[in-house]
């Protein structure tokens, strides 16, 4: 009896499977035909955001059965094979492959598309804004180690917007092919080292620290010696044949990096946003305390203020702003107006879905 429901079952999954082969297919024919018409002069930009759209409406679609962390990586996949039918992409990240970015990429946008490496912040920028690339990924901060300055200072002098979110939670290991007691040089990229501060304190107090471009650069550096370790991740690792002496050394378990996708068109509403600024204010006792009333008194949350030097003239600052809502909401359109007579100048980085953290 047993048997005879199991052969049932599977009988049923059979089934099911050949209605979801003849429906992909279906999908992956229309994508195709969107991609004639592409050819034909319908000219419709790539627009990152849509993919966070996509998601959330198959996840409220779902029954509960599978996790909406399952539904993410299976359809991340479909819609990426599709995309390539459609319109081959090109998605620049900070290289070589094997970096937590190269890993954000290609969780958020799957195997379909092209990835083109970069040595540098300024490549990334670079790639955008010289139309080499249809989007690039870039860290803009960590919850530990807190932002990534090089980035924030980048955006003052581009044009480039913020498209889409992804936030992918890091934990970091220490790599060498020396025992632990025998190292004496770490690699890594600046953004490990402080968030694995404590751990090399207790550890490797006297071990001297040497900043590379990537995680896996620190690991490629760390091969060639053997006094020397590298921290990063374990494909970093497994990419250079090393021994991994430490996994977890993050000072904390909360340790999440934020990577932004950088385009050059503003996305549309979501109706769940999240806005970035860069304000520089007057020079006024109180200016700072009234340009964030504006916020206040409409009820639009900040999620982040930072402030960074201008690079213009000594002790000046202009302050990166998130808060929740988008550009064309009521609410924000009328921040933006109240916020005008307190600063020299306001821009608009983007408008985009507002990743919340699934804890």
């Amino acid at each position: 009896m047993i048997m005879k429901d199991l052969r049932k079952l599977r009988n049923q999954i059979q089934q099911i499977d050949k209605q979801i082969v003849q429906l992909l297919d279906h999908r992956a024919d229309l994508s195709r035909e969107i991609g004639h018409l592409r050819q034909k002069g319908v000219k419709v930009p790539f627009d990152p955001s849509r993919q966070k759209t996509l998601m959330d409406q198959i996840v409220r679609l779902a029954q509960g059965s599978l996790s909406p962390e399952a539904l993410n990586r299976i359809y991340t996949e479909i819609i990426s094979q599709c995309q390539a039918l459609e319109q081959p992409l090109r998605i620049g990240f900070l290289g070589p492959e094997g970096t937590f970015t190269h890993q954000a990429s290609v969780a958020e946008f799957g195997s379909g598309v092209h990835f083109v490496p970069y040595p540098t912040v300024d490549d990334l920028f670079t790639s955008v804004e010289k139309k080499q690339v249809d989007c690039s990924v870039v860290a803009i901060e960590n919850s530990t180690g807190g932002v990534v300055h090089e980035v924030l200072d980048r955006f003052l002098d581009s044009d480039v917007k913020i498209n889409s979110e992804i936030i992918t939670y890091i934990h970091l290991c220490l790599m060498a092919r020396a025992p632990l007691n025998k190292v004496k040089r770490i690699f890594s990229h600046p953004q490990p080292f402080k968030q694995c501060r404590r751990w090399l304190r207790q550890n490797l107090p006297h071990a001297r620290y040497v900043e590379v471009a990537s995680t896996v650069e620190g690991a490629r550096r760390a091969q060639e010696s053997s006094q020397s370790a590298a921290i990063g991740s374990e494909i970093a690792a497994g990419l250079y044949n090393m021994k991994i002496l430490a996994s977890n050394i993050q000072d904390t378990t909360e340790n999440y990096t934020r990577f932004v996708v950088l385009g050059r068109a503003l996305s549309p509403r979501t109706g769940s946003d999240k806005t970035s600024i860069i304000i520089s204010l007057k020079h006024k006792p109180g200016t700072l305390f009234e340009a964030l009333k504006p916020f206040a008194r409409r009820g639009v949350n900040l999620t982040k203020i930072e402030s960074r030097p201008t690079r213009q003239r000594p002790w000046e600052y202009v302050f990166f702003i998130d808060f929740e809502g988008h550009l064309n909401d009521r609410k924000v359109k009328s921040v933006l107006k109240d916020l005008e007579p307190h600063t020299v100048f306001i821009k608009i980085l983007g408008s985009y879905p507002f990743e919340r953290l699934n804890r």
